[in-house]
């Protein structure tokens, strides 16, 4: 079954705040920028800080929700975590909440948003040639197969799976380069 994104999550933007953010290191929400987070979708530990009264509680993320990049040079969907931390995401990213987690499982659809073609819809629909900027509307009309929670489950599985061998094949890489270096350093020293 193929659905819209609007049909399986509650979107909305990130917070536009109107004066430049000073980091307040005793401030109790942290704010999620575009820096803060890399290609794998990993957001940084060093988040500036800011006063919980600056922001709304409605703002706050919620672990099993997503937060999707909707500007610069590429879109990343990443998923939050449980850090029991108060975070909220700024203007340059879309949050988005599953509606009925029995239906789509998050992880899934944060797998499916990182997809090549999920990235190639995004882009064909942006606007802005370098620098994109990913109109709400796009999001909400992307089309996403929707098989049922167990294939969801399976497909996750294979992903863990792929990963794992591609960190254990780069460890086994890494520990070659090593043994070469060491097996040619003897030979030119035995010389």
């Amino acid at each position: 079954m193929i659905v819209k994104l609007l049909e399986l999550v509650d979107i909305k933007t990130g917070i536009t705040f109107r004066n430049r953010l000073l980091d307040n290191l005793n401030g109790e929400v942290e704010v999620i920028q575009m820096k803060d987070v890399d290609a794998r979708c990993v957001i940084s530990d060093r988040l500036m800080r800011i006063s919980a009264d600056l922001v709304n509680p409605k703002h706050l993320l919620q672990p099993g929700q997503l937060i999707l990049l909707a500007k610069g040079k590429s879109t990343r969907a990443c998923l939050i975590g449980d850090t029991g931390r108060k975070q909220v995401i700024s203007s340059a990213f879309f949050s988005l909440k599953v509606k009925t987690p029995a239906q789509v499982l998050p992880a899934y659809l944060q797998w499916y948003l990182n997809l090549p073609q999920a990235e190639g819809y995004f882009r064909a629909h942006a606007s802005g040639t370098s620098m994109f900027s990913l109109p709400m509307s796009v999001l909400k009309n992307l089309e996403v197969p929707l098989p049922s929670p167990d294939v969801q489950h399976q497909v996750l599985e294979v992903v863990r799976v792929r990963r794992e061998e591609k960190r254990t094949q780069q460890a086994l890489e890494e520990k070659r380069d090593e043994y070469i270096r060491e097996a040619l350093l003897q030979r030119i020293l035995t010389e």
